[in-house]
């Protein structure tokens, strides 16, 4: 008795069950998934500009306010001290960032931390905001946010004042009109 033919067979049908499963599972082979991505799961910008990690960087201000404040942290990953230029709506300022130190926005006080000139730029817009270290320059996209969000309220210029809530009208109130 020759079993050959019969292996064969198995074999052939084995092999184009294999191409079968290959066709139509083949997008995850050549898609990349989901989880591998690296995304910054914050509100702000993260950003390195030389020596510097910008970290959750963005404005909190309010829609006809002149002035933003902002929020985030800047590291320095050098032994040195460095000097963080920040330009935005026409206000500049520089910081200082300690050698393997860091810098909140959120626990310094004063003119560092506010951003002039947004007055026509309402929460959920994006700024162009230059920063520059060391000779070296870029501008990034911050998003600008107002206290609707509760951990941004105490950072608002002037104090936050939630919009007023409109009242919903129903079908029996219409009608009534």
């Amino acid at each position: 008795m020759n079993f050959a033919p019969k292996n064969r067979v198995r074999q052939s049908v084995a092999a184009g069950a294999v191409l079968v499963m290959l066709g139509v599972s083949g997008c995850s082979f050549t898609s990349e998934q989901s989880t591998t991505t690296e995304y910054a799961p914050s509100d702000g910008i993260v950003k390195d500009l030389g020596p510097v990690l910008l970290r959750n960087v963005l404005i909190v201000g309010n829609q006809g306010e002149s002035e933003g404040r902002l929020v985030g942290t800047v590291f320095n990953t050098t032994d040195q001290p460095v000097d963080l230029s920040i330009r935005a709506g026409g206000a500049e300022t520089i910081i200082t960032v300690e050698g393997d130190g860091e810098f909140r926005f959120e626990e310094e006080a004063g003119d560092d931390t506010t951003v002039g000139g947004l007055m026509t730029t309402p929460p959920g817009s994006l700024v162009d905001v230059d920063f520059g270290v060391d000779g070296e320059d870029a501008t990034f996209e911050v998003p600008v946010l107002d206290g609707t969000l509760e951990e941004y309220r105490e950072f608002v210029p002037g104090g936050f004042t939630p919009r007023p809530v409109e009242p919903e009208v129903n079908e029996e109130a219409a009608e009534g009109e």
